[in-house]
């Protein structure tokens, strides 16, 4: 019953914004490349990397294990993000999944770790404190479920505001440190020509962001990690609809602007980099562009303000990571542990996001040498953080994600936020009755 409801919960499109067919299963290939006279240990690397530069660096980096080990041969398959969807839910329905496979951090990890298809690699990680260690702490909580964690971390994301440098001198602003500062700016800038804060929903995923970060700050740590477990989730917490309020407002005090939901994500990011808008939301990933649209020199960046007597956790943050698992039915796991080590070496780590852009997720892993000083800053600000709130269609199941999005887009159409989280509940409700079975 639990593979089938992963088959089904896996299938349902899930958007991260920036971020086929049957694999032959990683134990049996294994277990037919390896005799006692020691030829070769042979593993299935599923990857999610198939365009350049990624898949260049990817190619590179499995050449380099190989050359390193000999005795190891890595048989990569890297397929783009829509099919390794599909390519997961088919594993996963047959029980047999790749040696080593790509997954998004959160609850898609604990998906895999809940049906028993993920190895727990905290002996590992316990037994080589050096490299436990060299992750930033957030990311690496990201993977775990009761205690272990079955995934290792190698792309990060992490959400700040943006802001038009120009706008903030114009209206003598100051970068605001608390939730109270940061709604006196919106409300200061409101009758101006400028938009406080660029939001457009017309491709609900963007929403996704916003009430994952709010449910963080807001709701009980506890309460929300019970809610979104698939089996314990209900929602019925008096901290998710004031969650749900406080992100209404934003839209009915002006603070977005006009007719968010026939707007989306990259339209407002364009206004913003042509200084309509004076604050963004958005993920390290992107920084970039940022950076092409408007000049590095025009824009900055801020932590997302603090909401004093908020009862969510000070030390989360929202954003999201990418990462590999090895399967439970890994025949040679201590092979598979060494090539997860060797891609998340500090160097090597520093190496992927010089080559191919992508944010890794590891202590001193962002640079000056390897990234823009924004993103560099970014990250070394980062570390403080002990945990991420994932995008919430990565952190919570996805018809329950769908719903949210959903109501949440009819919320900006006058729904009230009592309503939006009654359709919340009943979708939950729905979910428990089918894990129940």
């Amino acid at each position: 019953m639990k593979k089938r409801i992963l088959a089904t919960l896996l299938s349902t499109t899930m958007v991260l914004g920036m971020l086929a067919g049957c694999a032959t299963s990683g134990s049996s290939e294994s277990d037919s490349s390896e005799s006692s006279d020691g030829e070769k240990v042979v593993l299935t690397f599923l990857n999610k990397y198939p365009e350049d530069p990624y898949a260049q660096y990817f190619e590179d980096a499995v050449a380099a294990f190989e050359e390193e080990n000999p005795n190891i041969d890595i048989q990569m398959e890297n397929v783009s993000d829509e099919a390794i969807k599909d390519k997961l839910t088919t594993m996963a329905a047959g029980g047999e999944m790749s040696d080593i496979f790509f997954s998004w951090t959160g609850e898609r990890v604990k998906r895999f770790a809940r049906n028993d298809l993920a190895l727990d690699l905290t002996p590992y990680l316990e037994a080589d404190a050096e490299w436990a260690d060299g992750f930033l702490p957030a990311f690496l909580a990201n993977s775990t479920l009761d205690g272990s964690t079955y995934a290792i971390p190698f792309r990060s994301g992490i959400m700040y505001f943006v802001y038009n440098k120009q706008v903030f001198e114009d209206y003598n602003l100051e970068v605001p440190e608390t939730w109270d500062e940061f709604i006196a700016i919106c409300e200061k800038l409101k009758d101006t020509d400028v938009t406080p804060i660029a939001f457009g929903n017309s491709a609900a995923w963007y929403s996704s962001w916003w009430i994952g970060l709010l449910n963080a700050m807001m709701v009980p740590a506890e309460t929300m990690n019970a809610d979104y477990t698939p089996e314990t989730g209900e929602f019925t917490d008096p901290t998710y609809e004031k969650a749900v309020q406080t992100f209404l407002d934003l839209n009915t005090n002006g603070y977005f602007g006009d007719n968010v939901n026939a707007k989306d994500y990259y339209e407002v990011r364009e206004g913003f980099c042509a200084g309509q808008y004076a604050m963004m939301l958005d993920a390290t990933p992107q920084f970039t562009q940022y950076d092409d649209g408007m000049g590095a020199e025009n824009w900055g960046y801020f932590k997302v303000p603090v909401m004093e007597g908020a009862a969510g956790d000070p030390g989360t943050i929202g954003g999201g990571g990418e990462a590999w698992m090895i399967s439970k039915s890994c025949a040679h796991p201590d092979e598979a542990v060494a090539f997860l080590k060797f891609m998340t070496t500090l160097e090597q780590g520093q190496k992927q996001t010089k080559e191919s852009g992508l944010p890794n997720a590891l202590k001193g892993g962002i640079t000056a040498d390897n990234a823009t000083e924004a993103l560099a800053n970014a990250y070394a600000d980062a570390e403080g953080y002990t945990n991420i709130a994932d995008w919430l269609d990565c952190a919570i199941e996805a018809s329950i994600a769908d719903q949210y999005m959903v109501s949440l887009q009819e919320g900006f159409d006058g729904k009230s936020a009592a309503d939006i989280m009654k359709d919340v509940q009943e979708a939950a409700k729905k979910v428990r009755e089918e894990y129940a079975k």
